[in-house]
């Protein structure tokens, strides 16, 4: 009933507020930015505007009025949560209905719907209740998604009955790394007690939080990583025309000093070629020190068990050292590459590129992940540049006239973790084609990411593709196995290891 009267109101747009000019929270002991009548300013304690203020449509010497406030302004970016408290009365003969409540409305007035805070957590909430024992409950929104967007708070009372009217505090924004930062922190520390694990330190850094239990120099190295690829993550898609914006927000990392304490983190044991993960739902990574890889560690002992059967000393140790020399060299290669496949993961999730609640294709997906990875020799090679360890299983083919994932499978499947060596050749064929796309045909991938973003479900992958490609696969195919054969011959290889 006074939902039609609210839109009507929203209508009629008012200017947004300036982030620092909110007074959603009535500090300025006043109404300003607040338009509407009905209601006046009061405070729960003596001393002065502060947090505990808040406003109320009691009638007073006027029964029967009725008032509504609202607040028109954008949600600063990072924002998880909008927090309030706030109840309805009644008068003794007015039985409660819907004409008492605070709403937020989104885009095309569309209402946010509000939680309440129970013992069992937050619950969606239905109206406005009154107070239990003189207390009033807290509500909220879930504002996560809607950062940069105009909203508008409305406090109503269309209740003309007498004794009836709303009491509402101040506005309090949340922000999405306060509340991810506490529940990281409250999993590490369940994760030490339960699996004995060495305690984790927490690291900050500008764009990051983490938890690690590896050394100091290494915690710290790897979120160096995290920031020189988020420095130029942004500006490299910005410069090919892609839109994308930083998170308001950190990014959250686990890093552990070896296999078991990544493996207790997942819950499950891993296979020793998976040596780091971003996971979707929780919007962190999870690393750990190559070095201590048991597949690393056990070749270091087989190393020392072949050494016994050289006969003369100096040739032991040379051989012991030359395996371990190539045992760190891929360590410290796989750490760094590692990293930055994975915060390339979480960046992309969290600028505006790939929706981490949709349907992502794999070749997407970890295309683009490769394509920020690449080492070679210790070192980081940049976003884009050519990257050896994906070259590789390309180069197999290519030399040994062995078949390619055709490019319909490659960019519908996302089946190729049953078998090692035909994922090796789905991770590097991925980072073929978005390279190629990138260098290639820019603005067709940035229409086809556009079109993809809003997708939950994978039965258009193959449409998509070709909607923003052309319909002739096969001349695309022939271009793609071309490209892959320019880029093995360009690129001197390294051994395998």
């Amino acid at each position: 009933m006074y939902l039609a009267a609210l839109t009507m109101l929203a209508a009629g747009a008012l200017p947004a507020q300036a982030p620092t000019k909110l007074n959603l929270d009535f500090h300025t002991g006043t109404l300003a930015g607040w338009v509407g009548e009905g209601f006046y300013l009061t405070a729960g304690t003596p001393k002065g505007p502060g947090a505990t203020w808040g406003v109320c449509s009691s009638d007073g010497a006027t029964p029967g009025k009725k008032g509504m406030l609202r607040y028109i302004f954008v949600i600063p970016e990072g924002t998880a949560k909008i927090r309030f408290t706030a109840w309805s009365a009644y008068g003794k003969t007015c039985p409660p209905d819907d004409r008492l409540d605070v709403l937020l409305l989104g885009v095309g007035n569309k209402v946010v719907p509000k939680l309440v805070l129970t013992e069992g957590g937050w619950t969606p909430a239905t109206g406005l209740d009154g107070r239990t024992a003189g207390r009033a409950n807290e509500y909220a929104w879930n504002v996560g998604a809607l950062g940069g967007q105009k909203v508008q708070v409305a406090i109503v009372d269309s209740d003309d009955r007498p004794g009836c009217f709303v009491y509402c505090t101040g506005f309090r924004f949340t922000r999405i790394d306060d509340i991810e930062g506490k529940e990281f922190a409250t999993f590490v520390r369940k994760l030490e007690r339960e699996h004995k694990l060495p305690p984790l330190t927490r690291y900050e850094s500008k764009h990051f939080t983490a938890w690690s239990n590896a050394e100091d120099r290494y915690s710290e190295m790897r979120l160096r990583n995290c920031e020189l690829i988020h420095a130029l993550f942004f500006d490299h898609f910005r410069r090919r025309g892609f839109n994308v914006r930083p998170p308001a927000f950190k990014l959250m990392v686990a890093i552990f000093s070896g296999q078991s304490g990544f493996e207790a983190y997942l819950g499950r044991a891993m296979p020793v070629h998976v040596m780091g993960i971003y996971h979707p739902g929780t919007n962190r990574l999870v690393v750990y020190d190559i070095d201590q890889n048991r597949a690393v560690v056990a070749r270091g002992d087989q190393a020392l068990e072949e050494s016994k059967r050289i006969n003369s000393d100096i040739g032991r140790i040379h051989y012991v050292n030359t395996i371990n020399r190539q045992l760190r060299d891929f360590a410290n290669d796989a750490n760094i590459a590692i990293i930055m496949h994975e915060v390339a993961h979480q960046l992309s999730f969290n600028c505006g590129l790939v929706n981490r609640n949709g349907d992502v294709p794999f070749w997407v997906a970890e295309g683009l992940a490769c394509y920020c990875e690449a080492t070679d020799q210790g070192g980081w090679q940049g976003i884009g540049e050519p990257n050896p360890e994906r070259l590789m299983p390309l180069a197999a083919q290519v030399r040994g006239n062995g078949p390619f994932i055709p490019l319909q499978t490659l960019v519908t499947s996302d089946n190729y973790h049953g078998d090692a060596r035909l994922a090796l050749l789905a991770y590097g064929q991925s980072w073929a084609l978005f390279r190629m796309l990138m260098e290639e045909r820019p603005r067709e991938l940035r229409r086809f990411l556009t079109t993809i973003y809003q997708r939950r479900t994978p039965e258009h992958r193959l449409a998509d593709f070709t909607d923003a490609f052309g319909v002739d696969l096969g001349r695309l195919e022939t271009r793609y196995q071309a490209y892959i054969r320019e880029a093995v011959e360009r690129q001197p290889l390294r051994q395998n290891r």
